[in-house]
């Protein structure tokens, strides 16, 4: 049987509160709701064994891959191949953190040292040492569209793609010719990854370290320290552990990380943390262990593609599953399509009705393009409440408006389009629960969500 779970939220409030004015239009207003009113499952949902014997099996795959498979199976993993390099070099147009368009010598530079015509030039295992970004191209100069663009420039660098948590098994492919860089393939992403955030990993290393018990934070507040080391990592939600018993006290466990020696190989460090922290087998998903979670989450800022260690929407929904051993996708796009998927191309009335009848809180995502939302049931008036982290919402406004907007709200971009119509952000920036009516009643300045839903997926369902 499906869990059902019904949503009640006994107030909400808007973060932005407007003087009075004659100008209705320049209200925009944005009602959010609080985690701990929500009402979670009323009984515990089972994640089965073979979900989470799924999920340790993908983490580990870069392990297990045969390097004379790599040009057939480099395509089964999201991200760009080295062929972009050339696509960059000679067609893409990218702006840098000077708002100036990359310079053609910048772009050979680039190239030149990721040497792309010796791929694959290293073919080791590896495992990430530090949290860190995982790029298109090997540098950490951003690749921004141009700024005057509305929702462009910070924070979407787009040689961005993804970041990769501590402990995350790689297997290297090439290495820059600076030996700062390499490319790597991860189970959820390929790409490029800065060599100072990774350490070799050797067979005697990955025997110590699949201990084949694994745990996972259930915060981003969790320090992992070592006596006899001065190296220490702050742990997030969606970090995979190893751990053993502690021989000494049952309410604690001994997780691993990982260092690098002066050789860049992989060393295992142990930190001693109590149960209580971190997702065990046993997890079960219920108000319990969801309330925690997303108090984790709600008011953390936005982060595109991980960029200082923030989460964006579908990473947010990743490492949300992640803690119970259910593995997503990484990108957004990838999301929508695991477990059954309904079409929400109706009216705004015929989306609501379809998710109440057919979502199921906490197991179904939402989809607009670019943006996936987790629904988590119903406010008091019966609209579908998501929890999503979200940039800005789409506005629209008339010249006449437009200098008194931009005295009022942190409008980002605006450019004019074809129509004549002046297209901007409201900015938002952070994770937050909100209603799928979000943006609507601002007379037409707002794009509602609801108007650009097309789909949604219950994850659990086949």
């Amino acid at each position: 049987m499906r869990p059902i779970l019904i949503v009640i939220v006994s107030g909400c409030f808007g973060f932005f509160a407007c003087k009075s004015s004659d100008k209705e239009e320049l209200t925009i207003q944005m009602d959010t709701y609080t985690y701990d009113r929500l009402e979670y499952p009323d009984r515990d949902v089972l994640v089965p064994d073979s979900l989470q014997n799924e999920f340790i099996d993908t983490f580990f795959t870069p392990w297990k891959m045969n390097p004379e498979d790599l040009p057939t199976t480099l395509e089964s993993f999201p991200g760009k191949d080295l062929s972009y390099l050339e696509k960059y070099l000679n067609e893409d147009e990218w702006y840098g953190e000077n708002k100036q368009q990359h310079k053609k010598w910048q772009k050979e530079e680039i190239v030149t040292n990721a040497n792309p015509k010796d791929f694959p030039n290293f073919l080791k295992r590896g495992i990430v040492t530090s949290h860190t970004n995982l790029r298109r191209v090997p540098t950490h100069k951003p690749g921004f569209d141009r700024y005057s663009k509305a929702g462009e420039g910070y924070p979407f660098d787009y040689f961005q793609e993804t970041i990769a948590w501590a402990n995350t098994p790689v297997f290297i492919a090439h290495i820059t010719r600076d030996r700062q860089w390499c490319y790597v393939i991860s189970s959820f992403y390929k790409g490029w990854v800065s060599m100072h955030d990774l350490a070799i990993a050797d067979q005697d290393f990955i025997k110590q370290w699949l201990t084949g018990n694994y745990c996972l934070p259930i915060s981003d507040e969790l320090n992992l320290q070592n006596e006899i080391s001065n190296y220490a990592v702050n742990a997030k939600m969606g970090m995979l552990l190893p751990y053993e018993e502690s021989p000494n006290n049952t309410d604690k466990i001994t997780v691993y990380y990982v260092s690098a020696n002066e050789n860049q190989n992989a060393k295992v460090l142990k930190a001693e943390v109590a149960k209580s922290e971190v997702a065990l087998n046993d997890l079960k998903i219920n108000e319990h262990s969801l309330k925690k979670l997303v108090a984790n989450l709600i008011g953390r800022p936005y982060g595109w593609g991980g960029y200082l260690e923030n989460r964006d929407c579908s990473s947010m929904i990743r490492d949300l599953f992640s803690t119970y051993k259910i593995g997503l996708p990484r990108d957004s796009k990838d999301q929508i399509r695991v477990g059954y998927t309904y079409d929400l191309s109706g009216s705004a009335d015929e989306k609501i009705r379809l998710i109440k009848e057919k979502g199921v809180p906490f197991f179904t995502i939402l989809r607009k393009k670019g943006h996936n939302m987790l629904y988590v049931g119903e406010a008091p008036n019966g609209e579908p409440l998501i929890l999503h982290a979200i940039w800005g919402l789409k506005t629209s406004y008339a010249d006449a408006v437009l200098a008194e907007m931009l005295k009022k709200y942190p409008i980002e971009g605006i450019h004019q389009e074809a129509n004549g119509k002046l297209k901007g952000r409201h900015i938002i920036g952070e994770a937050v629960i909100t209603s799928v009516n979000l943006g609507s009643g601002d007379s037409q300045m707002t794009t509602p969500l609801i108007d650009e839903i097309y789909a949604m997926t219950n994850i659990l369902e086949h």
